[in-house]
This record gives structure tokens, sequence and C-alpha cells, in this order.
């Protein structure tokens, strides 16, 4: 998973930030959808690497709440730094936990490759979703 992390990340339009993220998803069924971040100079507009990832999987049939997987790989081209790891932000992580029933498994990658495995629920506990309304 992370080679294909690793040549997806070339992917990504960070010209502002020049932090670098992407992402893959697997699904029930086993399949992978790919995201990246694409950033504007209108910052509101920017769209992150997880939430790219998980609207192409439900423009493309999945339903909501087959996300089992959430593969993340992140980069600051400013700090150099190979053993950051990044977690997802506050806005993927609700749709994370929103879109996988907030059972998701995340796998966070530095770009040496190291791996550090979480859940959604540990990232967004008592997470907002349609038992609120």
């Amino acid at each position: 998973m992370f080679d294909k992390l690793k040549k997806l990340l070339e992917n990504s339009y960070a010209p502002y930030s020049a932090f670098k993220v992407a992402s893959i998803i697997k699904t029930k069924s086993k399949k992978e959808y790919f995201g990246v971040n694409v950033e504007s100079a209108a910052f509101s507009n920017t769209m992150c690497a997880e939430r790219n990832a998980i609207f192409s999987a439900i423009s493309s049939g999945i339903k909501w709440g087959d996300i089992t997987e959430i593969h993340l790989l992140a980069f600051s081209e400013k700090k150099k730094n190979q053993n950051e790891f990044a977690t997802p932000c506050g806005s993927c992580r609700q749709i994370i936990s929103e879109s996988s029933n907030n059972k998701a498994l995340i796998y966070i990658y530095n770009l040496k490759g190291e791996i550090k495995k979480t859940t959604i629920e540990k990232l967004l506990p008592d997470n907002f979703n349609d038992k609120d309304f």
C-alpha cells in the first residue's frame, strides 16, 4: 500500500502549503479508491485527499457505511521531515466517521514507510451522526 501512496502523492496539488497528502480507501468489497489534496488560493475551496477518495467512492456507487480502511501518507515539502505522521483533519474525521459507521481502521504512513494504526473512533470520539438529528 505504501508504494501506491507514494506514487499517488506525486499527483497532489499543494502550491501554497507545500503539504502534500495522498489517501487510499478500501471498502467492504476490498475495492480501492484514491484521492489527493487539491489546493486553491481561496483556501476554503481546498479539498483534502481523504474526502476526495471517499467522495470518489460514493460517486462510483459504494454505499454509505461501506468504507473499512483509510490509508494516508502526507509530507511537508517545507519541513522535509520524513519521520512525521499526519492524522486526518477534523472535517475529514467527520466524513470518515460517517462513511464507515464509525468503524474505519486508519493506517497513517510516514515517508519512510513506517505505519501507525488507529481507528476513527479513537480519532473522533463521541462523533456527531444521523442519530443526533
